[in-house]
């Protein structure tokens, strides 16, 4: 088949050959010119010799000219005829890759750029940081510490929250240039305009071209908006780091003049020495607490959703356990030790909430606080009362009401004047109130336990309510905020622990008593927590009150600063560095591994106790897991705490010492319970005999094992004795086991009859083996009779004793009937 190529190839030759020739017979003219000029002198046709050169330099030019445009012509024609089989395909491919891209790229705006959220949100911190900063602006003599550090926190979630869009907005920016890169080679793409004699691909390419116009247009207005909110987002960004900056600067100032006066005394205060009214400064108050509310609930969604999980979780596990206990017999005995689940399981749960809810957020406003204690408060009232004696339900009522005012007055950013003489007299009305409830004769609570740090909390609570009258006496007024919400707080956090606490036990109870018969009862029974962690559950609270109070005195940072610098300071001893954390962090883990390591010898060993008359390998199995748990938890440790390997081989060689002087045995029976959880030389159920020691094993220890004796004693046996004594194990292979017994026959009896009554009465028992059989044979001939001995083997040596005694009877019962007397002296 001849090519488009071979043909142009062809004329390309025959051209170069034509061009040859003409310029080889030009190039003999010029010569004969030449000879005849020179030569010959003819000056007078040297014009004309001159004209015919050129004359065949321009038909060369023009030759080759000629073959130029006659080679493109002839080029053109063939690709023209050609053309449907070559650019129709790939244009094709082009349109289906271009199209592709385009429908990409729309996508990519419609579903993946959402500016809505960034627009909404960032229009509300805009006016938000504004105010802030025409307040900063405008200056304030008195701020309010709390308020202060509230709003220092919600500006931090802020600017979270803007370095987040920010985040988004350079990421869609980026994407954004990228596809437009893609669409700039679509739109340069010069294919696109060549003009097809097929028309339905005409029209494919017509769209392709005018969609990539106009998405053209669109990426670059979207690339407009979101480079605005970049540049709306940064200004926003760092007004609220300056705000921030400026906050945290009032607030040290605040805290350092804290002890000084910043207003008149009481009694000297005018009340145009304030600029705003009470009432003023009461409204922008609630106006702040709603707008910072939402915004700090909007900006934690996650912890939000995890504290309602545990609210869920836990309100269901107590209707399971309060729906378990309604089927059992005795369950008006069981309500009866119950009393705040009476009131119902989801007021219980929603108490529960609104207590430890709080905690499980990180630098929380006050707002969001009084809001969960107002919340808490309200439901703690409910579940309460019923249990207040009749002197004390008048009294809780005003605490409660006492409680909003200082939580109210807690709120305000500055102070008022309404406000100061407000917080003199409802001070002068906590105080009677307190004196009241301290000097009063009687409980506070019916069916309740008293608790006795209630005294020493209402004294606390007493001393505190007069430092706040005596500093707002004399224009201390920051002091006399914190001492008075510091005052009502810690009183009431003091009853709802107490409250919590007995919750958290009747919970328990619950389940106990719910699940009677189950493992998991047992290992929390109630009577063995009420005396064993009581105390554990009221050190929490201890400690949960004392973080309170640091929170309220505003002297928690510093609190976590010392303390990060107590544990986290390295410290020298030799060569050796440490630091507290690090010794914290390896006991902990250790401690961890322990507790998890007794929990799983617990379950499996009520398994065991079932199993104990059967031989089961599971006590060397628990044994080594056990171990493995131990060493885990050790390597944990070490990688967790940052203890370097070096020092480690420091500790072990000390420790090597310490064997060496007086942990020999301790050290023998440890490493001697690691061989027999991999030899297994005996396992739990084995009948064995150590010594003079003989038993059934009941558990196999780490450093000791626990046999039961015939007589129902445990007896501890060191590991070490175990393998370095003779150890006689009945069960190692199999639990079979002979017996025997003998019985004297009177001389003048047949034997052979005798003895065919025996195996007859000892082959008719189901519980022996026939395998080996039973044997009966002549032992000896005494005195008197002739003595008898019967041998036979049972399946399990724990009824061997009674399987013989039973044999025995009967053996003796079949002779009497054949009319043998036996004897049981064998002699």
């Amino acid at each position: 088949m001849i090519t488009i190529d071979a043909i142009f190839a062809s004329i390309n030759v025959t051209i170069r050959l034509m061009n040859i020739v003409l310029l080889a017979t030009v190039s003999l003219i010029q010569l004969d010119l030449f000879i005849k000029t020179h030569f010959k002198m003819v000056i007078k046709k040297r014009n004309t010799q001159v004209t015919f050169f050129f004359i065949g330099l321009l038909i060369s030019v023009c030759s080759f000219s000629q073959k130029t445009s006659t080679t493109k012509q002839l080029k053109d024609s063939l690709l023209r005829v050609n053309e449907s089989d070559t650019i129709v395909p790939f244009l094709l491919n082009k349109v289906q890759t271009y199209t592709l891209t385009i429908d990409r790229n729309t996508t990519f705006i419609n579903r993946n750029i959402d500016l809505s959220e960034v627009k909404d949100t960032l229009s509300g911190i805009e006016s938000l940081l504004k105010r802030f900063k025409l307040r900063l602006e405008a200056g304030s003599r008195t701020w309010n510490l709390r308020g202060l550090n509230s709003t220092s926190i919600l500006l931090k979630a802020t600017a979270t929250d803007l370095t987040d869009f920010q985040k988004t907005l350079v990421n869609y920016s980026k994407q954004l240039t990228i596809n437009n890169n893609d669409l700039q080679v679509i739109l340069k793409d010069s294919l696109l305009n060549e003009v097809m004699p097929d028309s339905i691909l005409q029209v494919q390419m017509d769209d392709v071209r005018q969609e990539a116009f106009e998405l053209d247009t669109i990426q670059k207005s979207v690339l407009s908006q979101v480079n605005l909110l970049r540049n709306r987002v940064s200004v926003a960004l760092f007004q609220a780091k300056d705000i921030v900056f400026d906050l945290a600067y009032i607030s040290a100032s605040q805290k350092r003049t804290m002890w000084q006066q910043e207003e008149p005394p009481l009694f000297d205060a005018k009340r145009t020495d304030y600029k705003k009214s009470f009432d003023a400064v009461i409204s922008e108050a609630f106006q702040r607490m709603n707008r910072g509310l939402s915004r700090y609930l909007k900006s934690n969604p996650d912890i939000l959703s995890l504290t309602i999980f545990v609210f869920i979780f836990l309100t269901v596990w107590s209707y399971l356990n309060m729906r378990k206990a309604k089927k059992l017999d005795d369950f008006l005995l069981i309500v009866n030790d119950l009393h705040f689940y009476r009131k119902g399981i989801l007021l219980v749960g929603v108490f529960g909430l609104f207590t430890y809810g709080p905690f499980f957020f990180p630098n929380p406003t006050m707002s969001f606080l009084h809001t969960c204690e107002l919340l808490r408060l309200i439901v703690l009232s409910v579940l309460l009362i019923p249990y207040l004696s009749i002197a004390i339900r008048v009294p809780w009522l005003l605490l409660c009401a006492l409680w909003v005012f200082y939580a109210m007055d807690n709120l305000l950013l500055e102070s008022a004047f309404g406000e100061r003489w407000w917080l003199f007299i409802i001070g002068i009305a906590f105080i009677l109130l307190t004196a009241y409830l301290l000097f009063k004769k009687g409980n506070y609570f019916n069916a309740i336990q008293e608790s006795p740090a209630a005294k020493a909390l209402l004294i606390f609570t007493l001393t505190l309510i007069l430092l706040s009258e005596i500093f707002n006496l004399t224009g201390r007024v920051a002091l006399a905020k914190i001492c008075g919400v510091t005052a009502i707080q810690c009183l009431l956090l003091g009853i709802t622990l107490k409250v919590f606490c007995t919750l958290v036990l009747e919970a328990i109870y619950l389940q106990t008593e719910a699940y009677k018969d189950s493992r998991f009862s047992a290992f929390i029974n109630f009577k063995e927590l009420q005396y064993r962690f009581k105390r554990v559950l009221w050190v929490l609270a201890i400690a949960v009150w004392l973080i309170s109070l640091m929170r309220d005195v505003m002297m928690l940072d510093f609190c976590k600063m010392l303390l990060t610098d107590i544990i986290s300071k390295t410290r020298n001893i030799g060569n050796m560095s440490f630091t507290y954390e690090s010794i914290l962090i390896f006991f902990i883990v250790i401690w961890v591994s322990t507790v998890i390591s007794s929990f799983i010898n617990f379950f499996f060993g009520h398994q065991l106790e079932n199993k104990s008359s059967k031989r089961s390998s599971l006590g060397s199995m628990i044994l080594i897991i056990r171990l493995s748990i131990w060493a885990i938890g050790f390597l944990i440790a070490l990688a967790a705490s940052g203890i370097p390997l070096d020092k480690l081989s420091i500790m072990l060689g000390a420790l090597s010492v310490g064997i060496g002087f007086g942990l020999q045995n301790i050290v023998n029976n440890l490493v001697s319970g690691v061989i027999i959880a991999f030899e297994q030389p005996i396992q739990v159920g084995d009948q064995i005999e150590v010594g003079n020691k003989a038993g059934t094993v009941k558990e196999i220890g780490v450093r000791s094992s626990t046999i039961k004796s015939g007589d129902g004693a445990d007896i501890i046996i060191p590991n070490g004795d175990l393998l370095s004594q003779s150890l006689i194990n009945w069960t190692l292979q199999n639990r079979n086991k002979r017996v025997e017994f003998v019985i004297g026959i009177p001389y003048d009896t047949n034997l052979a009859n005798a003895k065919a009554i025996i195996e007859e009465t000892i082959a008719s028992s189901e519980h022996i083996l026939q395998t080996p059989a039973p044997v009966v044979i002549v032992k000896d001939f005494g005195e008197k009779v002739v003595t008898i001995r019967i041998m036979f083997w049972v399946p399990d040596l724990s009824i061997a004793g009674s399987l013989r005694s039973t044999l025995m009877l009967q053996t003796y019962e079949a002779l009497k009937k054949a009319d043998i007397n036996p004897h049981l002296d064998s002699n």
